[in-house]
């Protein structure tokens, strides 16, 4: 039984194969999940997909080659006009930074007055990615997995960044997090292997370790993260895009 009958479990950051079947969907139970890529290849094939409750992103991984490679601004600004979610995107401690880095300013530059939000990788690369957005400000900036300092931290909330955290992150990280700004994720399938969820949408776990560091119960956790996500999907204008089942929970709140 859900711990939070009246609101479906939710997954800012998970990977899911743009070919998923209705039945491989079906078994995710009552969730709502952010389906972030890796490639532009990926989120074309999104493009296809018309799910009640996934919302498809389009992604240039950094720290894999082939995303860098195959990236160029005009596929990503024809996605960027049709899409609601840019991920994942960033930097990551393997591979050339300065490609990287290159691609990532082109990715938030696509970004620039849309509508979206954008999911942003920093693995062994946080004072640098905080740069990065600092220098290209978006309204749907959300961290992912974000394990910078707690003056890296502070920086990214005085930037207007959001926080997507899941239950492999250390405590002493999301004690930094302004609860206002953390939204859940799964990672799937990294996440799986480090405890941060068994598939996408498994996100009771890091309910259940956000409500003992704040003193909630599951429930008005999954509340508060459902509050955030109206929040920065009004302030970046996604809602608007989004399917009607996810726009009009966001809208009752």
């Amino acid at each position: 039984m859900s711990l939070c009958p009246d609101l479906p479990r939710l997954d800012c950051h998970a990977h899911i194969a743009p070919d998923v079947t209705a039945e491989q969907i079906r078994r995710l139970g009552e969730c709502v999940v952010f389906a972030v890529s890796r490639t532009l290849d990926e989120g074309y094939a999104a493009l296809r997909r018309h799910d009640e409750r996934l919302i498809w992103g389009w992604g240039a991984h950094p720290a894999a080659p082939e995303a860098l490679e195959t990236f160029t601004a005009e596929r990503a600004a024809t996605l960027t006009r049709r899409l609601s979610l840019v991920g994942e995107i960033g930097l990551d401690r393997r591979g050339s930074k300065e490609w990287q880095a290159e691609v990532f300013a082109a990715a938030l530059e696509v970004a620039q007055g849309r509508p979206v939000l954008i999911s942003v990788h920093s693995t062994g690369r946080t004072a640098a990615v905080i740069d990065a957005v600092r220098a290209h400000p978006h309204p749907g900036l959300i961290l992912h997995w974000f394990l910078g300092t707690p003056a890296e931290v502070a920086s990214a909330v005085a930037v207007g960044c959001y926080f997507s955290i899941n239950a492999a992150m250390p405590t002493d990280v999301l004690l930094h997090i302004p609860p206002d700004r953390m939204l859940p994720e799964t990672d799937f399938p990294a996440g799986r292997r480090r405890g941060g969820g068994r598939m996408p949408g498994d996100t009771e776990p890091v309910e259940a370790k956000v409500g003992e560091l704040l003193d909630m119960t599951p429930s008005q956790v999954r509340q508060l993260f459902w509050r955030n996500l109206r929040d920065i999907s009004v302030a970046s204008g996604a809602l608007e895009r989004y399917p009607d089942f996810v726009a009009d929970i966001l809208l009752t709140l």
